[in-house]
């Protein structure tokens, strides 16, 4: 069904293929598509647009129904497959209308036009609505994945949050163990974090986190997992990672913050940040027996003054 226009949407020009296997039609639309802005490419028949739609790619596709090679039901299908956001809208002079009620109904076909043409704006008004609807529904997507994004990670820093993190470290951890695998944890915290809130605001303390989190994006590797665990602390999940190579990865992480200053206000500040280290064992049967070594870790490197990585044990 046509979707109702939003009137902060401005539509721009479309990609549009036509298949039709009257050459006078053929042309009279590529020639009117084309005088509206539109970009065009026609084909004589069903079998040229399917071969068309594999390797191009289109806003919409206007298609006659019967035609030589393929029909119409078979150029949906390959526009579907080729982009599911792709809208289809037949052209059909037969009196029978079965196969353009399927296509609706099972093919997700836009809408339908009776030849011939009462007027050119039906033309022009059908593309425009299609256009619209193909934007709204790539917007729909859009933000439905941001929502997504939201639940999953945290707003400030743009790493995983606690929940999404249990839920990505417990598919981790399983599949590690199934594959006798080496899977390593390392748990971050920053130094002195609560006395830089107190003596230059919490929008220092924001600053400190984010160029935190940015730092382990740039010296962690792709399949690394990076969550906000709370407050001050993150934690890395590495895959495929001995104790001894995590260790040098939290090593070179709080090496690159106290190189690193922070801006606060107009100057700089130094930070620090401690570190707790831990390696799978063959027992976990849980992510939180892996937290907690790395946590006991972590408060021996607090208790030795700070600004150390500390394995486990």
């Amino acid at each position: 069904m046509p979707v109702a226009k939003s009137p902060h949407m401005t539509l721009t020009p479309g990609r549009l293929l036509v298949a039709e296997d009257d050459e006078n039609l053929r042309a009279l639309l590529v020639r009117y598509f084309t005088s509206l802005g539109h970009g065009v490419e026609a084909c004589a028949d069903g079998a040229a647009a399917v071969g068309r739609l594999a390797t191009g790619q289109y806003d919409v596709v206007i298609t006659d129904v019967l035609m030589p090679g393929a029909n119409g039901l078979d150029v949906i299908r390959a526009a579907k497959a080729a982009d599911r956001f792709v809208e289809v809208i037949f052209l059909t002079g037969a009196p029978d209308l079965s196969t353009v009620v399927k296509a609706l109904r099972e093919g997700d076909a836009f809408d339908y036009i009776m030849k011939p043409f009462p007027n050119v704006e039906i033309l022009r008004a059908t593309i425009e609505r299609a256009l619209e609807r193909r934007a709204l529904r790539k917007e729909n997507e859009r933000l439905m994945r941001d929502l997504e994004r939201s639940r999953s990670t945290d707003p400030m820093t743009g790493a995983l949050n606690r929940r999404a993190f249990f839920d990505v470290g417990e598919r981790e951890l399983a599949r590690a163990t199934r594959h006798h695998e080496a899977l390593s944890l390392i748990m971050f915290d920053l130094d002195q974090f609560a006395q830089l809130n107190d003596q230059y605001g919490t929008a220092a303390g924001d600053t400190a986190l984010i160029q935190f989190a940015g730092i382990c994006r740039e010296l962690l590797r792709t399949e690394d997992v990076l969550a906000r665990y709370w407050a001050d602390r993150f934690v890395c999940l590495l895959p495929v990672t001995d104790v001894h190579s995590a260790e040098t990865v939290a090593e070179r992480v709080c090496a690159r913050l106290a190189s690193t200053p922070v801006p606060v206000g107009e100057g700089t500040v130094t930070l620090h940040a401690s570190a707790g280290v831990a390696s799978r064992e063959d027992a976990d049967r849980s992510l939180d027996t892996l937290l907690r070594r790395a946590e006991r870790a972590l408060r021996q490197a607090k208790d030795r003054g700070g600004n150390r990585v500390q394995t486990e044990g």
